[in-house]
């Protein structure tokens, strides 16, 4: 007698199947939960016996039917709880539309020749997206395909998303199933009926309103694959949860509710004061406001949200109960209104007796009582509401004026300073101390790379608020103070800082070479584990650690020599140690990596070499490119003899022309395995007019005029450089050129770590070579790539003419 008093399209659907009696009359039938899983395979079922599309469409409107009847019954009757009821309307929607995706998509592929899965997902927004459905809600959808998808896209998705839409609200002989509405997709009713993802997170990047982030947050992938699920909900995190919300953006927000709200009814419980409206709204501004900060707040249903807002400090638990109790109470004197016919409504009956139907369907004595709990419930909520958000944007906390302070960089910079204990007496001293702020925003600007490193250490942020940062100190004077026996985590946690503290002074000054100062802090750290290690084994520096020239993300380049060969096996595993302890140092987050392929036989060879065993294989196997690589040694711990040895090596055969042939074949099989064609002229390092070609000219020359040109003897390229000026093999502007296409190139190496970007090729984007541009000086990005094609045509030239001197 409930179900029939409450709800004639309820009532009509069980004179329409008197079957559905039993589900009432058994509890264990009636009192089922409502699973998303369970109703999609209960619906294949039912679909898979249809004779017919329509057939099927039609016995999954009866699947809906004996849901929604266990449903309302257990609402009524008070069995479950408002959440549960609008959880089970919600879930038994997911299903119903799954189902219905799959049964039109199995039929539009058939016609149309298709095959695969299908290719459109759909996402929820609103009441659905919330886990929050009414009885008589309509499903706020968009439709949205992989990026891939472009042709289905094109071809064919406007009228598959009509049939889908159809499938829903095409009423038969048990009504329809969902009303939709596509008015919140991109672009609303002037936008395609379906995007592509990278479209959709393209718009929201660029085009949407606040209004829009905000419908944003209630919104989730209801069918659809893994992928799209992925990405649609990182999109939601980084649009909706940012570090700040904006002034201007909460403004338009509520000057948008205060537009609503200004026509409504009195009557209407979702848009007048004090309705289900502004209860969602309150949730939502404070998610925005909150969320970034507070993870556990970026849920979709609001009285989840409201719980969370309170447990997360953000809202007062007496406060966040009022709004549950009033929102819950609102919802389901709407719920009782909708159930009567079905109808799409929000506003309390104008009738005496429909007003008294109303409040027994609550189970309260009559209309007085309920206008007397709306009444109380409404002024509460109007009074709250009224308190956090009609008075004006709320006032900006320590953290909040500093973010808002930093403007684009504020997400990096709460990246950086939320996971510290006490944050909120840095986000003080960023929003009180002009100069702090300066040097906050130059790091997050200049090397947003370093936040990862920075977020660990108290000690160095506080060095960066306070200044002490750019004061100059020796960068490996803590490695080398610590005692032998320290932890692992201690020695890694030490280098971690010493190396972060030297770059982020770098970023700051960049009044000193830091390739230098990291080179010697590696130094340090090699000493450390040798002797930690008791290591009998000498180590030799290679490459561009040997020329103190380390970057950022280079290998370290190392040659282990040992001269007793009685020695040999101990040394041997040693060297395992070392590497196996460099690997837990890299574990515990030191930026550091050791390289020993430069070795005799590469990685199919021992680990460290006799000497006489490295002399025999310089005589039997030693080829003439080895000998290139061991051209610049330096010795980092051991004996002298193991760099004398190495270099009279690398030294030991003349450069004849077959020689130079050889190893300028190798250069151009280098540059052309690992640069692209497109990147020739703007990878730094090996394209042309690169480092490479510097590093390569200069040891040519010195292994084809050793005694003139000092080889060997010295390390550093600024110095080998001027020797080949001193030796007449260049002139001086040659050398001059050389000296400063190297600086330029090391330091956008430098720039190019810092700011995230992998390996050595110049940005194409926009936005990052004009940083780059204002960082190096120039007027913009393009004119730094005029300066830069400059400086590498230059180098290729005095490569390309030195080189055909020299074959001369």
């Amino acid at each position: 007698m409930i179900l029939l008093g409450a709800s004639q399209p309820l009532a009509d659907s069980l004179i329409q199947n008197p079957e559905l009696a039993s589900v009432i009359l058994d509890d264990g039938e009636l009192l089922r939960e409502v699973k998303t899983e369970e109703l999609i395979a209960n619906g294949k079922a039912l679909v898979a016996a249809a004779t017919s599309p329509s057939h099927a469409l039609d016995r999954l409107r009866f699947l809906r039917q004996r849901w929604m009847l266990s449903i309302t019954v257990n609402d009524l009757s008070g069995a479950w709880e408002p959440e549960k009821v609008w959880r089970a309307l919600s879930d038994l929607a997911d299903a119903t539309i799954t189902l219905v995706v799959e049964t039109v998509w199995a039929t539009f592929a058939q016609e149309k020749g298709l095959s695969g899965p299908c290719p459109i997902t759909l996402v929820a927004f609103g009441k659905l997206g919330g886990h929050e459905l009414n009885y008589s809600s309509d499903i706020d959808l968009a439709y949205v395909t992989g990026d891939d998808d472009l042709e289905f896209l094109e071809k064919y998705a406007p009228r598959f998303c009509e049939i889908i839409g159809r499938a829903l609200m095409d009423r038969m002989g048990r009504g329809m199933l969902y009303r939709v509405d596509l008015r919140l997709r991109p672009y609303g009713k002037a936008g395609a009926i379906a995007n592509s993802m990278r479209s959709v997170e393209a718009y929201y990047k660029l085009y949407a309103e606040p209004w829009e982030i905000q419908a944003l947050l209630r919104s989730r992938v209801v069918a659809g694959p893994p992928d799209i699920v992925k990405r649609w909900d990182a999109m939601v995190k980084e649009q909706c949860f940012k570090p700040t919300l904006g002034e201007v953006a909460l403004e338009q927000m509520l000057e948008s509710r205060s537009r609503t709200e200004s026509g409504a009814d009195p009557e209407d419980l979702k848009r007048s004061k004090g309705g289900i409206r502004d209860v969602e709204f309150l949730t939502q501004i404070l998610q925005m406001l909150h969320g970034h900060r507070h993870s556990k707040v970026q849920v979709k249903p609001t009285c989840d949200a409201l719980r969370s807002l309170a447990a997360e400090g953000a809202l007062a638990a007496k406060d966040a109960e009022e709004l549950i109790e009033g929102y819950t109470f609102l919802r389901q004197v709407e719920h009782r209104c909708q159930l009567v016919g079905d109808n799409q409504t929000h506003t309390l009956p104008k009738d005496d007796k429909a007003r008294e139907r109303l409040a027994r369907s609550i189970r309260l004595p009559g209309w007085a009582e309920l206008d007397s709990l709306l009444t109380s419930h409404r002024r509460k909520i109007e009074t709250l509401y009224t308190t956090f958000l009609a008075s004006g944007p709320p006032a900006l906390d320590a953290r909040d004026e500093a973010l808002h302070r930093l403007g684009s960089y504020s997400a990096a910079a709460a990246q950086w300073l939320d996971p510290l204990p006490d944050s909120d007496a840095f986000y003080k001293s960023l929003s009180q101390n002009e100069s702090s702020l300066q040097r906050v925003a130059k790091i997050l600007r200049e090397a947003p790379a370093l936040v990862s490193k920075l977020k660990n250490s108290v000690a160095l942020t506080e060095a960066v608020m306070s200044g002490e940062i750019e004061e100059e100190t020796p960068v490996d004077r803590r490695i080398r103070q610590l005692p032998i026996e320290c932890s692992l985590t201690t020695l890694a946690k030490v280098y971690t800082a010493a190396w972060t503290g030297a770059v982020t002074r770098w970023v700051l000054l960049g009044n000193f070479d830091l390739s230098q100062q990291v080179s010697d802090l590696m130094d340090a750290l090699l000493v450390h584990c040798a002797k930690r290690l008791y290591a009998d084994f000498d180590i030799v520096a290679l490459g561009s650690y040997a020329r103190h020239e380390l970057g950022l993300d280079s290998d370290t380049d190392l040659l282990l020599l040992v001269a007793d060969p009685a020695m040999h096996d101990r040394a041997e595993q040693q060297a395992q140690d070392l590497l196996a302890l460099v690997s837990k140092l890299r574990r515990a987050g030191a930026p550091v990596e050791v390289d020993l392929r430069l070795r005799p036989e590469g990685k199919q060879g021992l680990l460290v070499r006799t000497f006489d065993g490295f002399l025999t294989y310089e005589l039997e196997d030693m080829e003439m490119w080895e000998r290139f690589a061991l051209g610049q040694a330096r010795g980092i711990i051991g004996s002298t003899e193991a760099v004398d040895l190495v270099n009279r090596v690398a030294y030991a055969q003349p450069l004849t022309p077959e020689r130079l042939k050889e190893l300028l074949d190798m250069k151009k099989r280098i540059e052309t395995e690992r640069v692209a064609p497109k990147y020739i002229q703007r990878d730094i390092k090996l394209g042309n007019g690169g480092l490479s070609d510097i590093e390569w000219f200069v040891h040519i020359l010195e292994m084809r005029y050793p005694t003139a040109t000092k080889a060997g003897t010295l390390i550093r390229m600024e110095d080998r450089i001027r020797e080949l000026a001193r030796a007449s093999l260049i002139n001086a502007i040659e050398a001059d050129e050389l000296l400063q296409a190297r600086r330029h190139l090391l330091t956008l190496r430098l720039k190019l770590s810092l700011i995230g970007i992998e390996g050595s090729v110049l940005p194409e984007n926009p936005d990052r070579l004009d940083l780059l541009a204002a960082e190096l000086g120039d007027v913009d990005g393009n004119a730094l790539l005029r300066r830069h094609e400059r400086t590498v045509d230059t180098v290729r030239a005095i490569f390309s003419d030195g080189l055909e001197r020299l074959k001369a």
